[in-house]
């Protein structure tokens, strides 16, 4: 990277947490180390030219917190001839302090859920084995935001807000350029890549996530485009053009954020920092396919008509070249326990990328990702009562191959987080006493049902398989006769 941020927002963290995410992708942070880059023993003028800096910041877009107009002006001009849409209506722009900035992530989360909402969601997450325990998803997440929070798009208040400490904190090397050059490279880096959210929203409209309740996975492989495209707006806006070779190099380079973001951060859950990290390095890859075949006008068409899995952004082609669309699952049997004294906690689809995420805990990333593969959807439901918790996930492969490989890695895992010696007979597998479960693959798909649900699980889940549905999703055509509407 040439500059110490990405210049990307945080948007939502991922399949399981989107109604956390969701309403706040208009949140924006960088993407960048903790430490502070070298400067090289042979470039002393480096440092002359840094401190100067402050004494030569007329082409800051945020100076002396407030933002320069004239600046913020003359890069809108420049996003919109690269990235050819016009602005619709004005996108105020205002700069505010990390500590407001923080509040205002605070106050969206308190609006969004009622209390103890999230404290039962990841209460769920535990129980599946995607969070460690007694971690706190608010808190996480949060304490992520508060160190990368640069700026962020507002799709409900309809403006642009530039978080004004994050914009000062670049490396050395990068000062010195910019005092060179006369231009702000982190604040025009970040702008654009923002600004690009509001163009989005004004042509496409970007949606909240509230409509999207239970549709997580497909909520996050939208927002990895919206953020893909940000990405390589941004980049372009700055360079003044990207080649559509160009657009693919980058995707390849932004790879190494993986790694870098958990060695930076390792205190945070993977789950929050592998689906934040998603957005920006597969969404970027899947968004550069557009661009290298049709430019702009294609990367118009996806967001016209986004993917609906993050199987579709892991794996481009399922979408561009043999679209290959998720099974929707309905889960059956499971209505009549909720009229009791059990009360739902949760109901969404996990996908590929969350399936990847939660085998990786347990077998390590090569055998997780081969297990993840074979993904052709999912469902999962789950339930409290006072401090029980239940569990049901339904998922569907692509062969019985695929079902049998996830079927014995998740037999292993699910007997790992429960005490007792389980009962393995072919292709079910059952445990009794105070933390009963049973497992059991049909064919390509698998179901478990954890937790003291039902006093007989197994009767449970025949009623379970004989009343869920299974619908396939019509594809959209592919991207070279799509269009934009």
């Amino acid at each position: 990277m040439t500059v110490a941020p990405l210049g990307a927002p945080l948007a939502p963290l991922g399949a399981p947490l989107a109604r956390l995410g969701a309403p706040l992708a208009r949140l924006g942070a960088p993407l960048a180390p903790r430490r502070a880059p070298r400067v090289s023993r042979g470039a002393p003028w480096l440092l002359a030219a840094a401190l100067c800096v402050s004494a030569c910041s007329g082409y800051r877009i945020v100076r002396d917190g407030a933002v320069q107009t004239g600046a913020a002006e003359k890069l809108t001009q420049r996003l919109v001839a690269v990235r050819g849409l016009t602005f619709k209506q004005p996108v105020p722009l205002v700069a505010v302090g990390a500590t407001e900035a923080r509040g205002m992530l605070e106050r969206e989360i308190r609006h969004e859920f009622e209390p103890g909402q999230l404290a039962t969601i990841g209460r769920v997450y535990q129980a599946l084995g995607l969070l460690p325990a007694g971690g706190d998803l608010e808190r996480s997440y949060l304490d992520l935001l508060s160190t990368q929070l640069a700026g962020f798009y507002d799709p409900t208040e309809r403006r642009m807000v530039l978080v004004n400490e994050a914009l000062k904190t670049t490396g050395t090397f990068t000062r010195a350029l910019e005092s060179v050059i006369r231009r702000d490279l982190v604040g025009e880096l970040v702008l654009a890549h923002e600004l690009t959210h509001a163009l989005q929203d004004q042509h496409f409209g970007l949606d909240t996530g509230r409509a999207d309740v239970g549709e997580d996975d497909a909520q996050l492989a939208k927002r990895a485009v919206y953020e893909g495209d940000a990405t390589l707006a941004g980049y372009a806006t700055v360079l003044g053009k990207l080649r559509g070779s160009a657009a693919v190099s980058l995707a390849r380079k932004l790879e190494v954020l993986e790694d870098q973001v958990a060695r930076d951060y390792p205190e945070i859950p993977t789950l929050i920092r592998d689906s934040l990290v998603f957005q920006y390095v597969a969404g970027t890859n899947f968004v550069s396919w557009a661009y290298e075949q049709s430019g702009w006008d294609g990367v118009n068409a996806v967001l016209a008509r986004p993917p609906r899995s993050t199987e579709q952004i892991l794996h481009p082609e399922k979408y561009y070249a043999k679209p290959e669309n998720p099974l929707r699952i309905q889960l059956g049997a499971l209505a009549p326990y909720l009229r009791s004294e059990w009360r739902l906690a949760e109901e969404t689809t996990l996908g590929e990328l969350t399936i990847r995420i939660l085998a990786e805990r347990f077998v390590g990333r090569a055998r997780a990702l081969g297990i993840a593969a074979g993904w052709d959807g999912d469902r999962v439901w789950a339930a409290t009562n006072g401090d029980a918790i239940a569990l049901v996930w339904l998922t569907a492969w692509d062969t019985e191959e695929d079902a049998t490989e996830f079927f014995t890695a998740w037999r292993a895992i699910v007997a790992t987080r429960h005490r007792g010696h389980a009962t393995n007979a072919g292709d079910v597998s059952t445990l009794g006493g105070a933390e009963p479960y049973y497992l059991e693959r049909r064919g390509a798909k698998v179901l478990t049902v954890e937790g003291p649900l039902d006093d007989d699980l197994s009767e449970l889940a025949d009623r379970i398989w004989r009343r869920s549905t299974f619908e396939p999703n019509v594809p959209w055509v592919p991207i070279d006769v799509a269009t934009a509407d």
